[in-house]
């Protein structure tokens, strides 16, 4: 695996973590502590019928993220941005993609973007105005270079 493979699927795991973390605070009961019926703490652990309704939460979460960045630790801290949005314009060396919330970005693409169409490889050329996509990006200042591109069609 090589590294720029390795970076986006950190950042991906951690767009994932913050993701599942906002969801735990978003969603959190006010008393987190288990208390029995008497209203004393109690250690008894989380029921395995709410865990899975938490995991899914937080997958329905991610699910809905239209766009962000995290930064990765390491010998160089890395900015990983992602955004899930339609296809304004697009070119062979750049994509432009807006979100539901109005928010727009450019995206530079290569030779390394990966991108993939309804789950099968394809090339920047099968990208076509008007397509849902889904960008991961390594973030350079203000440059946006997309390393995977994932488009849903219309």
């Amino acid at each position: 695996m090589n590294k720029v493979t390795k970076m986006v699927a950190a950042g991906i795991s951690t767009v994932a973590l913050v993701g599942a973390i906002g969801a735990g605070l978003a969603y959190a009961d006010p008393d987190p502590i288990p208390r029995d019926p008497a209203g004393a703490p109690s250690a008894s652990p989380t029921p395995k019928a709410d865990r899975s309704a938490a995991a899914r939460q937080h997958r329905g979460l991610i699910r809905r993220a239209l766009h962000g960045e995290v930064t990765l630790q390491g010998e160089k801290h890395r900015v990983v941005a992602f955004q899930r949005g339609r296809v304004e314009s697009v070119t062979a060396t750049s994509l432009a993609v807006t979100s539901e919330d109005a928010f727009r970005a450019t995206y530079v693409l290569n030779s390394a973007t990966r991108v993939r169409k309804q789950q099968e490889n394809a090339s920047a050329s099968d990208i076509k105005a008007g397509d849902r996509v889904r960008v991961v990006a390594l973030k350079d200042g203000s440059t946006l270079t997309a390393t995977a591109v994932r488009d849903h069609g219309k």
